[in-house]
């Protein structure tokens, strides 16, 4: 993975100073969400594999078959491939934090910012305290449907305004300090 400050650099604007660059740790699997996905999820994919198994055995009709097959797949992303899909999100993801600004930037080509300075921030530490999710500016729906983010159902919420936030950072002590020092000016 390249280097999170000199990705960074070239996005900054005529006279802001990158106070904090850093990564979301993609060994953190599941978050409170997961409460509820995971059982919900194994219960969608039973059901739908019951469903295909009955249909081609039992049943045999073609459409039967046919039409479980998109509900077995999604049961498949459910349990397995969002997992798959958050990881490399978060190893292409790189979190930046400015004296006005926060960045984050997803791959070659998604850039997201938000001001820092009078706008709320929303810092939620892990129960371990070993990491920490800081959410900047308002949530909007987010409220609603953020349940989904940083869960590898992401889309679920795309177009619904979504925050900028700062997922499963394991460099607690150091934004937290980028954070103040941002909020000062």
């Amino acid at each position: 993975m390249n280097d999170p400050r000199s990705r960074l650099l070239p996005l900054l604007r005529q006279g802001e100073q990158l106070l904090w660059a850093g990564q979301p740790d993609p060994r953190v699997r599941f978050t409170s969400a997961d409460a509820f996905l995971v059982p919900f999820s194994v219960l969608w994919g039973g059901f739908a594999v019951f469903w295909e198994v009955t249909a081609i055995t039992a049943v045999r009709q073609p459409l039967f078959i046919i039409w479980g097959i998109p509900f077995v797949l999604v049961g498949l992303y459910f349990i397995f491939g969002r997992f798959i899909f958050k990881k490399r999100r978060k190893r292409a993801t790189i979190y930046g934090l400015t004296n006005s600004r926060a960045i984050v930037c997803t791959g070659d080509r998604s850039v997201a910012d938000s001001p820092v300075i009078g706008m709320p921030t929303k810092v939620d530490r892990a129960r371990d305290g070993r990491h920490v999710n800081v959410t900047f500016g308002y949530q909007g729906l987010m409220g609603v449907l953020g349940m989904y983010q940083n869960t590898g159902l992401d889309f679920f919420s795309l177009g619904m305004g979504q925050a900028v936030v700062f997922y499963d950072v394991d460099d607690t002590d150091g934004l937290i300090r980028a954070l103040d020092q941002a909020r000062i000016g």
